[in-house]
């Protein structure tokens, strides 16, 4: 008997600013021992009342959206036989294994933008869409974007509150709630730009930096090579190849030198899952305190 497991459909919405090409190939590449995931693209998101200019500066807004299925199965509802015994043996386990594999896909996905020189693709939330999206538990990411394994328990009380009557009107939980995530976000780059002022002179001189027709003035043209420049680069250049060393003796062959690369230390920061936001139907919001087992407010 095949063993019963769920499959996944993942959905990577990207702001159209950071959807170019060359960074679609690298997600389709990077995801692919997971699964191809599918790509849609939306306009910048700003304010009702911004302008046009203000929606081009606000920040790109990403979301990864998990779906589960696992066919006629049911694993939501408590009160549908076996739906229990699925989440805790099978659903669940499989959420967290899933969290901590695209989490870590997209640190490292980062990494090697960053390396590169390519823009960083970073989520604001992985929406894990349960019971053909009759329930979704929104989880942020940590800074660099890993998610730890142990938020799956978290997604599994969530459902548990939503079974025990706790959040019977709930449609979308937020680990943790916006304001919470935000102020935690804010903080830790405070904290990370204190030990990397570079980073804010690096801001400062992208600012400064002339362009348009004054950058094209102020960089200088380099000079033409003469023809006997060029042939000397060349003979330079062939040196390498004419070296009388037998194929075989490799060991005998000069060895390019390089230089070590100081490894840039991205900001990231652990993320406390403690309030969450519970959304309902109508959009109502109320924030709960994890550990204190009850609504704020």
């Amino acid at each position: 008997m095949a063993l019963l497991r769920p499959s996944l459909t993942l959905v990577l919405d990207l702001d159209e600013r950071v959807a170019a090409e060359q960074t679609i190939l690298e997600i389709n590449r990077s995801y692919a021992h997971i699964g191809t995931p599918v790509i849609r693209t939306h306009a910048a998101e700003a304010a009702e009342d911004a302008t046009t200019e203000d929606a081009e500066n606000a920040p790109a807004r990403n979301t990864a959206r998990l779906m589960v299925n696992m066919g006629t199965y049911s694993y939501l509802n408590s009160a549908d036989e076996g739906a229990d015994e699925r989440w805790d043996t099978i659903v669940g386990p499989w959420i967290g294994n899933m969290l901590r594999k695209i989490g870590n896909n997209m640190k490292v996905f980062n990494d090697r933008q960053r390396k590169i020189g390519y823009p960083e693709v970073h989520f604001d939330t992985l929406d894990i869409e349960l019971g053909a999206g009759a329930f979704t538990v929104a989880v942020r990411p940590q800074g660099a974007g890993a998610v730890d394994e142990a938020v799956a328990e978290r997604v599994t009380a969530a459902r548990n509150l939503r079974n025990d009557g706790t959040f019977a009107e709930a449609v979308r939980v937020e680990l943790p709630c916006a304001e919470s995530w935000n102020a935690q976000r804010d903080a830790a780059w405070e904290a990370w730009a204190a030990e990397h002022p570079e980073v804010l002179e690096e801001l400062d001189t992208d600012e400064e930096a002339p362009s348009g027709d004054v950058a094209d003035e102020a960089a200088e043209p380099a000079p033409e090579k003469t023809r006997e420049e060029l042939l000397a680069e060349d003979v330079i250049a062939k040196s390498y190849e004419n070296t009388a060393v037998p194929p075989t003796d490799s060991e005998a062959l000069p060895r390019p030198q390089r230089e070590e690369e100081e490894e840039e230390d991205p900001f990231d920061f652990p993320v406390d899952y403690t309030l969450w936001a519970v959304i309902g139907a109508d959009g109502a919001t109320r924030t709960y305190d994890s550990v204190a087992a009850a609504f704020v407010g």
